[in-house]
């Protein structure tokens, strides 16, 4: 019997993630599922609702830890067999768990699966959301422009975006959705869980990168789960989600992407950000100075341990 550790970061979700964890934990299979719930400050009563939910431990935090780390205070409760991140807006459909389980123990060269996430009472894939591809200086800068909603289907985003997957049919892939995650416990620990100099947004990109170097990740076709979106940022104003993104992506290029690769995402980060910083100045300050914020971060290089080759 496989052990999973179920591990959910919330914040002021209160009815939203308990519905999560009731779901998770409704799962009836030979395995053994245990929820451990990292509560970022939440200030609705999250907390004491989930307390009351048998089967759940409730980790506090008197502030509103990065994504990350609040994922790794819940993993390193566990001892499961598996540890499997699920955001708390993904519902659990009945079996869906075990199946990714069951995937996972028969192909012991996978290290990671992620699940078919699909629009709430349908089995509709959410493309976009479902799979992605890792970024690359050209999929990134048709982001940063806004080509991704623009004109989903340009020809730089295509693959970033899984538009072409077939999402009938289990395969390996590069970033199967981090809302829903599931990763052995013995590799999770080798490559020491999620890194914390994330805040919010590319902290599961970087995860599944580091995890390729130990093994192959799969997305699990029919294992499914509902997501409702949008629960994690909804109270986030445009500000905190300009620095929290562009923070992400300069970390994750910093690690994972030739120097040539950073040095010309944070040349059209800057500019981007200038630009529209000066845009904005009349009408939304704020914004206008997280933007300044932007292009300030741009013209400093991104010190991390073991990052990408600067020669390359």
């Amino acid at each position: 019997m496989a052990s999973v550790d179920v591990v959910i970061v919330t914040r002021n979700t209160r009815e939203m993630t308990a519905r999560c964890v009731r779901s998770a934990l409704a799962e009836d299979g030979p395995n053994r599922v245990r929820c451990f719930v990292v509560d970022n400050a939440s200030e609705d009563g999250t907390a004491d609702e989930l307390e009351r939910i048998e089967g759940v431990t409730v980790i506090r935090n008197d502030h509103n830890a990065a994504y990350g780390r609040a994922c790794n205070q819940g993993a390193e409760r566990g001892d499961g067999d598996f540890v499997l991140i699920l955001n708390s807006d993904i519902i659990v459909r009945p079996g869906s768990i075990g199946r990714l389980v069951e995937f996972l123990e028969g192909s012991p060269e996978h290290v990671a699966a992620g699940g078919r996430v699909v629009d709430p009472g349908t089995d509709r894939v959410q493309v976009g959301h479902a799979v992605r591809a890792f970024p690359r200086a050209s999929s990134q800068a048709a982001q940063m422009f806004g080509l991704e909603r623009t004109w989903p289907g340009n020809p730089l985003s295509r693959r970033a975006l899984g538009l072409d997957l077939d999402y009938e049919r289990t395969q390996d892939v590069d970033q199967p959705p981090g809302s829903c995650l599931a990763v052995r416990r013995a590799d999770f620990d080798a490559v020491g869980g999620f890194d914390e100099g994330f805040f919010y947004w590319y902290e599961d990109v970087d995860l599944c990168r580091r995890l390729w170097d130990r093994g192959r990740i799969a997305y699990v076709h029919d294992a499914p789960f509902e997501h409702v979106g949008g629960a994690t940022f909804a109270s986030w104003d445009s500000p905190q989600r300009v620095r929290s993104w562009y923070t992400g992506v300069f970390r994750y290029f910093a690690k994972h992407r030739p120097r040539r690769e950073q040095l010309f995402i944070r040349a059209l980060a800057g500019l981007l950000a200038t630009l529209r910083a000066a845009a904005w100045a009349p009408r939304d300050r704020e914004r206008a100075a997280a933007l300044w914020d932007v292009a300030r971060s741009a013209a400093r290089p991104v010190r991390v341990a073991g990052g990408a080759d600067p020669a390359a």
